[in-house]
């Protein structure tokens, strides 16, 4: 048997297969959103927005009658095979919808998951295009800044779904949309003179982009806005070897690094001013991640030395149990953020072969395996201590925590397994 990162007690992994079987479900049998720290619904929401958190994992380790159940009660819930969450399509709540579909195909080998997320993706590219930005979501009466069509760097991320349906497919209007979208980024102002990308708040005029722009908090997001998007460029490089993409990625590593890194104690957004604002381990591991993506896609010689400047200012935080604050100093983790802080030092110690990444990363997978478990699940966060300090029961994290029963302690075997490494990646 392979060693796995969280070692090999592994009687965890089926009582999270059973929760999610039997305790996580709302009334009409969906898995639900959230739970409280007693074990009682306190979201019943369906999960089908992030169903790409779930089905796959339960898929790959034999839960297949139920994601086969699952599927089946989601599909009503669609239209145009998108999820419509009270009669409202946002791209926010399709994106995991989407590209987990295509991870559950590739799992199973369903041609007809396959064929959902095309016909999901050409809604996209038919509806949600202006200015050939993809806007956020259809207007909606009750929200007033939903009428002027923002656009969010994190629909960008619909570009890598696009390739890989290019390349499932051979539609060729998938790769036309990725291109398409990805040029009109390439022009906004906010990465022409800064290289980060931020949210538009109306695709149709610059005027009133402006003037909404003006009452924002929040000038750019790195996690998920941000990382989503550079990932995209990536898959559509690898596409087509344009050295026009190549270049977008060198600039907003330029960007990253003059305006988010703070020394590896890297910023969670930057605010009108381009001064950064909250220190995160949600910030520090995407970004880690995503560099060592960049490097082992041979797109630039300096992404891999930032990644290490990055997992050295965090190693030192990490507390005695293996676990990593979700802030510097703070008294409370993270448990979705431990999770893929681990994924993301292992890739780190098998690009760079220095053991202590490694080492980090298989400490905060067994501190996650043993801190966070509790009577109904996998509680939100624990302190230095290992103490509950927030017992809710985030669904879609229980089945993310699966990552670490996936993936090998050995980062040389976690290279080596393509497939895999696209089950584990974050977006």
């Amino acid at each position: 048997m392979t060693q796995v990162l969280c070692g090999n007690d592994l009687g965890w992994v089926e009582r999270v297969l059973d929760r999610c079987e039997t305790r996580y479900l709302n009334e009409a049998g969906i898995l639900a959103t959230a739970l409280d720290g007693e074990g009682r619904l306190s979201d019943p929401t369906p999960l089908l927005a992030d169903f790409g958190d779930v089905l796959p994992f339960m898929s790959r380790l034999g839960r297949t009658e139920f994601v086969d159940r699952q599927m089946a009660l989601a599909r009503p819930l669609l239209s145009d095979a998108l999820y419509a969450q009270g009669g409202r399509l946002r791209l926010f709540d399709n994106h995991d919808w989407l590209l987990g579909l295509l991870e559950l195909h590739a799992v199973t080998g369903d041609r007809s998951l396959l064929d959902l997320a095309a016909e999901g993706a050409r809604t996209l590219i038919r509806r949600f295009f202006v200015d050939d930005l993809l806007t956020d979501g259809t207007a909606y009466w009750k929200d007033p800044r939903s009428w002027l069509s923002p656009a969010s760097p994190f629909n960008g991320g619909y570009i890598e779904l696009w390739i890989e349906l290019h390349e499932l497919t051979g539609d060729a209007v998938f790769l036309a949309a990725s291109q398409r979208l990805a040029a009109r980024w390439n022009r906004t102002p906010g990465f022409e003179a800064h290289g980060v990308l931020e949210k538009i708040f109306s695709a149709r005029s610059t005027t009133l982009n402006r003037l909404a722009g003006r009452g924002a908090r929040m000038q750019a997001l790195l996690f998920k806005d941000n990382t989503n998007f550079v990932w995209s460029m990536l898959a559509l490089h690898g596409a087509t070897q344009d050295p026009a993409w190549a270049r977008m990625i060198q600039r907003w590593i330029e960007g990253f690094r003059d305006h988010f890194l703070n020394w590896g104690q890297v910023w969670l957004w930057l605010d009108r001013a381009m001064q950064g604002r909250d220190v995160s381990l949600k910030a520090a591991f995407s970004s880690i991640d995503l560099l060592c993506d960049i490097h082992a896609a041979g797109v630039s010689d300096s992404a891999l030395p930032i990644a290490r400047i990055v997992a050295d200012s965090w190693l030192p935080l990490a507390w005695s149990n293996g676990l990593f604050p979700e802030h510097p100093g703070g008294r409370r983790d993270h448990l979705d953020a431990n999770v893929d802080m681990a994924v993301a030092l292992l890739k780190l110690a098998g690009l760079t072969g220095h053991q202590p990444y490694a080492e980090a990363a298989a400490r905060a997978a067994e501190g996650v395996v043993r801190h966070h478990e509790g009577p109904h699940g996998l509680v939100m966060a624990v302190d230095p201590d290992g103490q509950v300090v927030d017992p809710r029961i985030i669904v879609k994290y229980q089945a993310l925590a699966l990552k670490l029963a996936l993936a090998p302690r050995a980062a040389d075997d976690l290279w080596a397994d393509r497939t895999l490494m696209t089950l584990l990646r974050d977006r």
